[in-house]
């Protein structure tokens, strides 16, 4: 099946050096070589699947998001992936309670950029395969509407593809956890839908509480429910207060937290019931 070529080549791209922090960009020389991301998780939907056209209610993201048709005409397929980070980016970032660890602050900046060259690799894997395909991460057309929303949402496009559902602290909770990011591509190509194996759209998180507990700016609170329950600019301004100035060559600014991914029972899969 193709989503199951896709899955392998993406395995084979990410064990190559875009995976791994380069010693002129390490913030510690003992980073030199750290792997960034675990295996992905592959998942997938049909571009018409009723659920995409929720994207546009103000409540769910945001009335001009664009839809799989809006980015590719005659679109068939929506491709989902989900990079968990490795055990090393995590542990230190739960041993590290009130900032975010260094390994963390790499696996956010260079690990976006990985997730974007992997994104375009994917792209041109498809169009070798007689597809076209659209990656909307690095796509000319994506950007924001406000604050906290851009016309396409990664974690939404992974709800659909039936990677796994939101919690309390707004990450998708998947069979391999929380701590790790998102991307997606939308082609022509025909792709059996993975199903989805919950029926609401915060059906994994148990409302524990840890990750309001763990959060070192205190923009979570589960009295207001789980779908209001994180301040974004709460959230933000702390983030924005953990950057750090530019190093390296290429001078790059880096910033995150990620507190409420780690040292939480949905860090690296679904938590049991309570």
């Amino acid at each position: 099946m193709l989503l199951e070529k896709i899955a392998a080549a993406a395995a084979e791209f990410m064990d190559g050096a875009v995976n791994y922090v380069a010693a002129e960009d390490a913030l510690r020389p003992d980073l030199a070589g750290m792997r960034i991301y675990d295996e992905p998780l592959f998942g997938a939907a049909a571009a018409d699947d009723p659920a995409f056209a929720e994207l546009c209610r103000a409540e769910v993201l945001h009335p001009e998001a664009m839809l799989p048709h809006d980015w590719l005409p005659g679109a068939r397929s929506v491709i989902s992936f989900f990079l968990p980070f490795t055990e090393t980016v995590r542990s230190t970032n739960r041993a590290e309670r009130a900032q975010p660890s260094e390994e963390w602050l790499h696996a956010r900046i260079e690990g976006q950029m990985a997730i974007a060259a992997l994104g375009e690799y994917l792209k041109g894997f498809l169009e070798r395969e007689g597809a076209a395909a659209v990656f909307p991460t690095t796509d000319a057309r994506f950007k924001m509407l406000a604050p906290y929303a851009s016309n396409w949402s990664e974690r939404h496009a992974a709800y659909i593809c039936g990677l796994g559902t939101f919690g309390l602290s707004k990450g998708l909770i998947t069979e391999r956890g929380i701590a790790g990011r998102f991307g997606s591509l939308i082609t022509d190509a025909e792709i059996s839908a993975t199903p989805r194996k919950y029926e609401s759209p915060y059906e994994y998180c148990t409302m524990c509480g840890a990750c309001q507990r763990l959060c070192p700016a205190e923009a979570i609170d589960a009295a207001r429910g789980v779908a209001l329950g994180k301040d974004h600019d709460i959230c933000g301004a702390f983030v924005k207060a953990s950057t750090r100035p530019p190093h390296g060559p290429h001078a790059r600014v880096r910033y995150g937290c990620g507190k409420c991914q780690v040292g939480v029972p949905c860090e690296k899969g679904i938590p049991r019931p309570r």
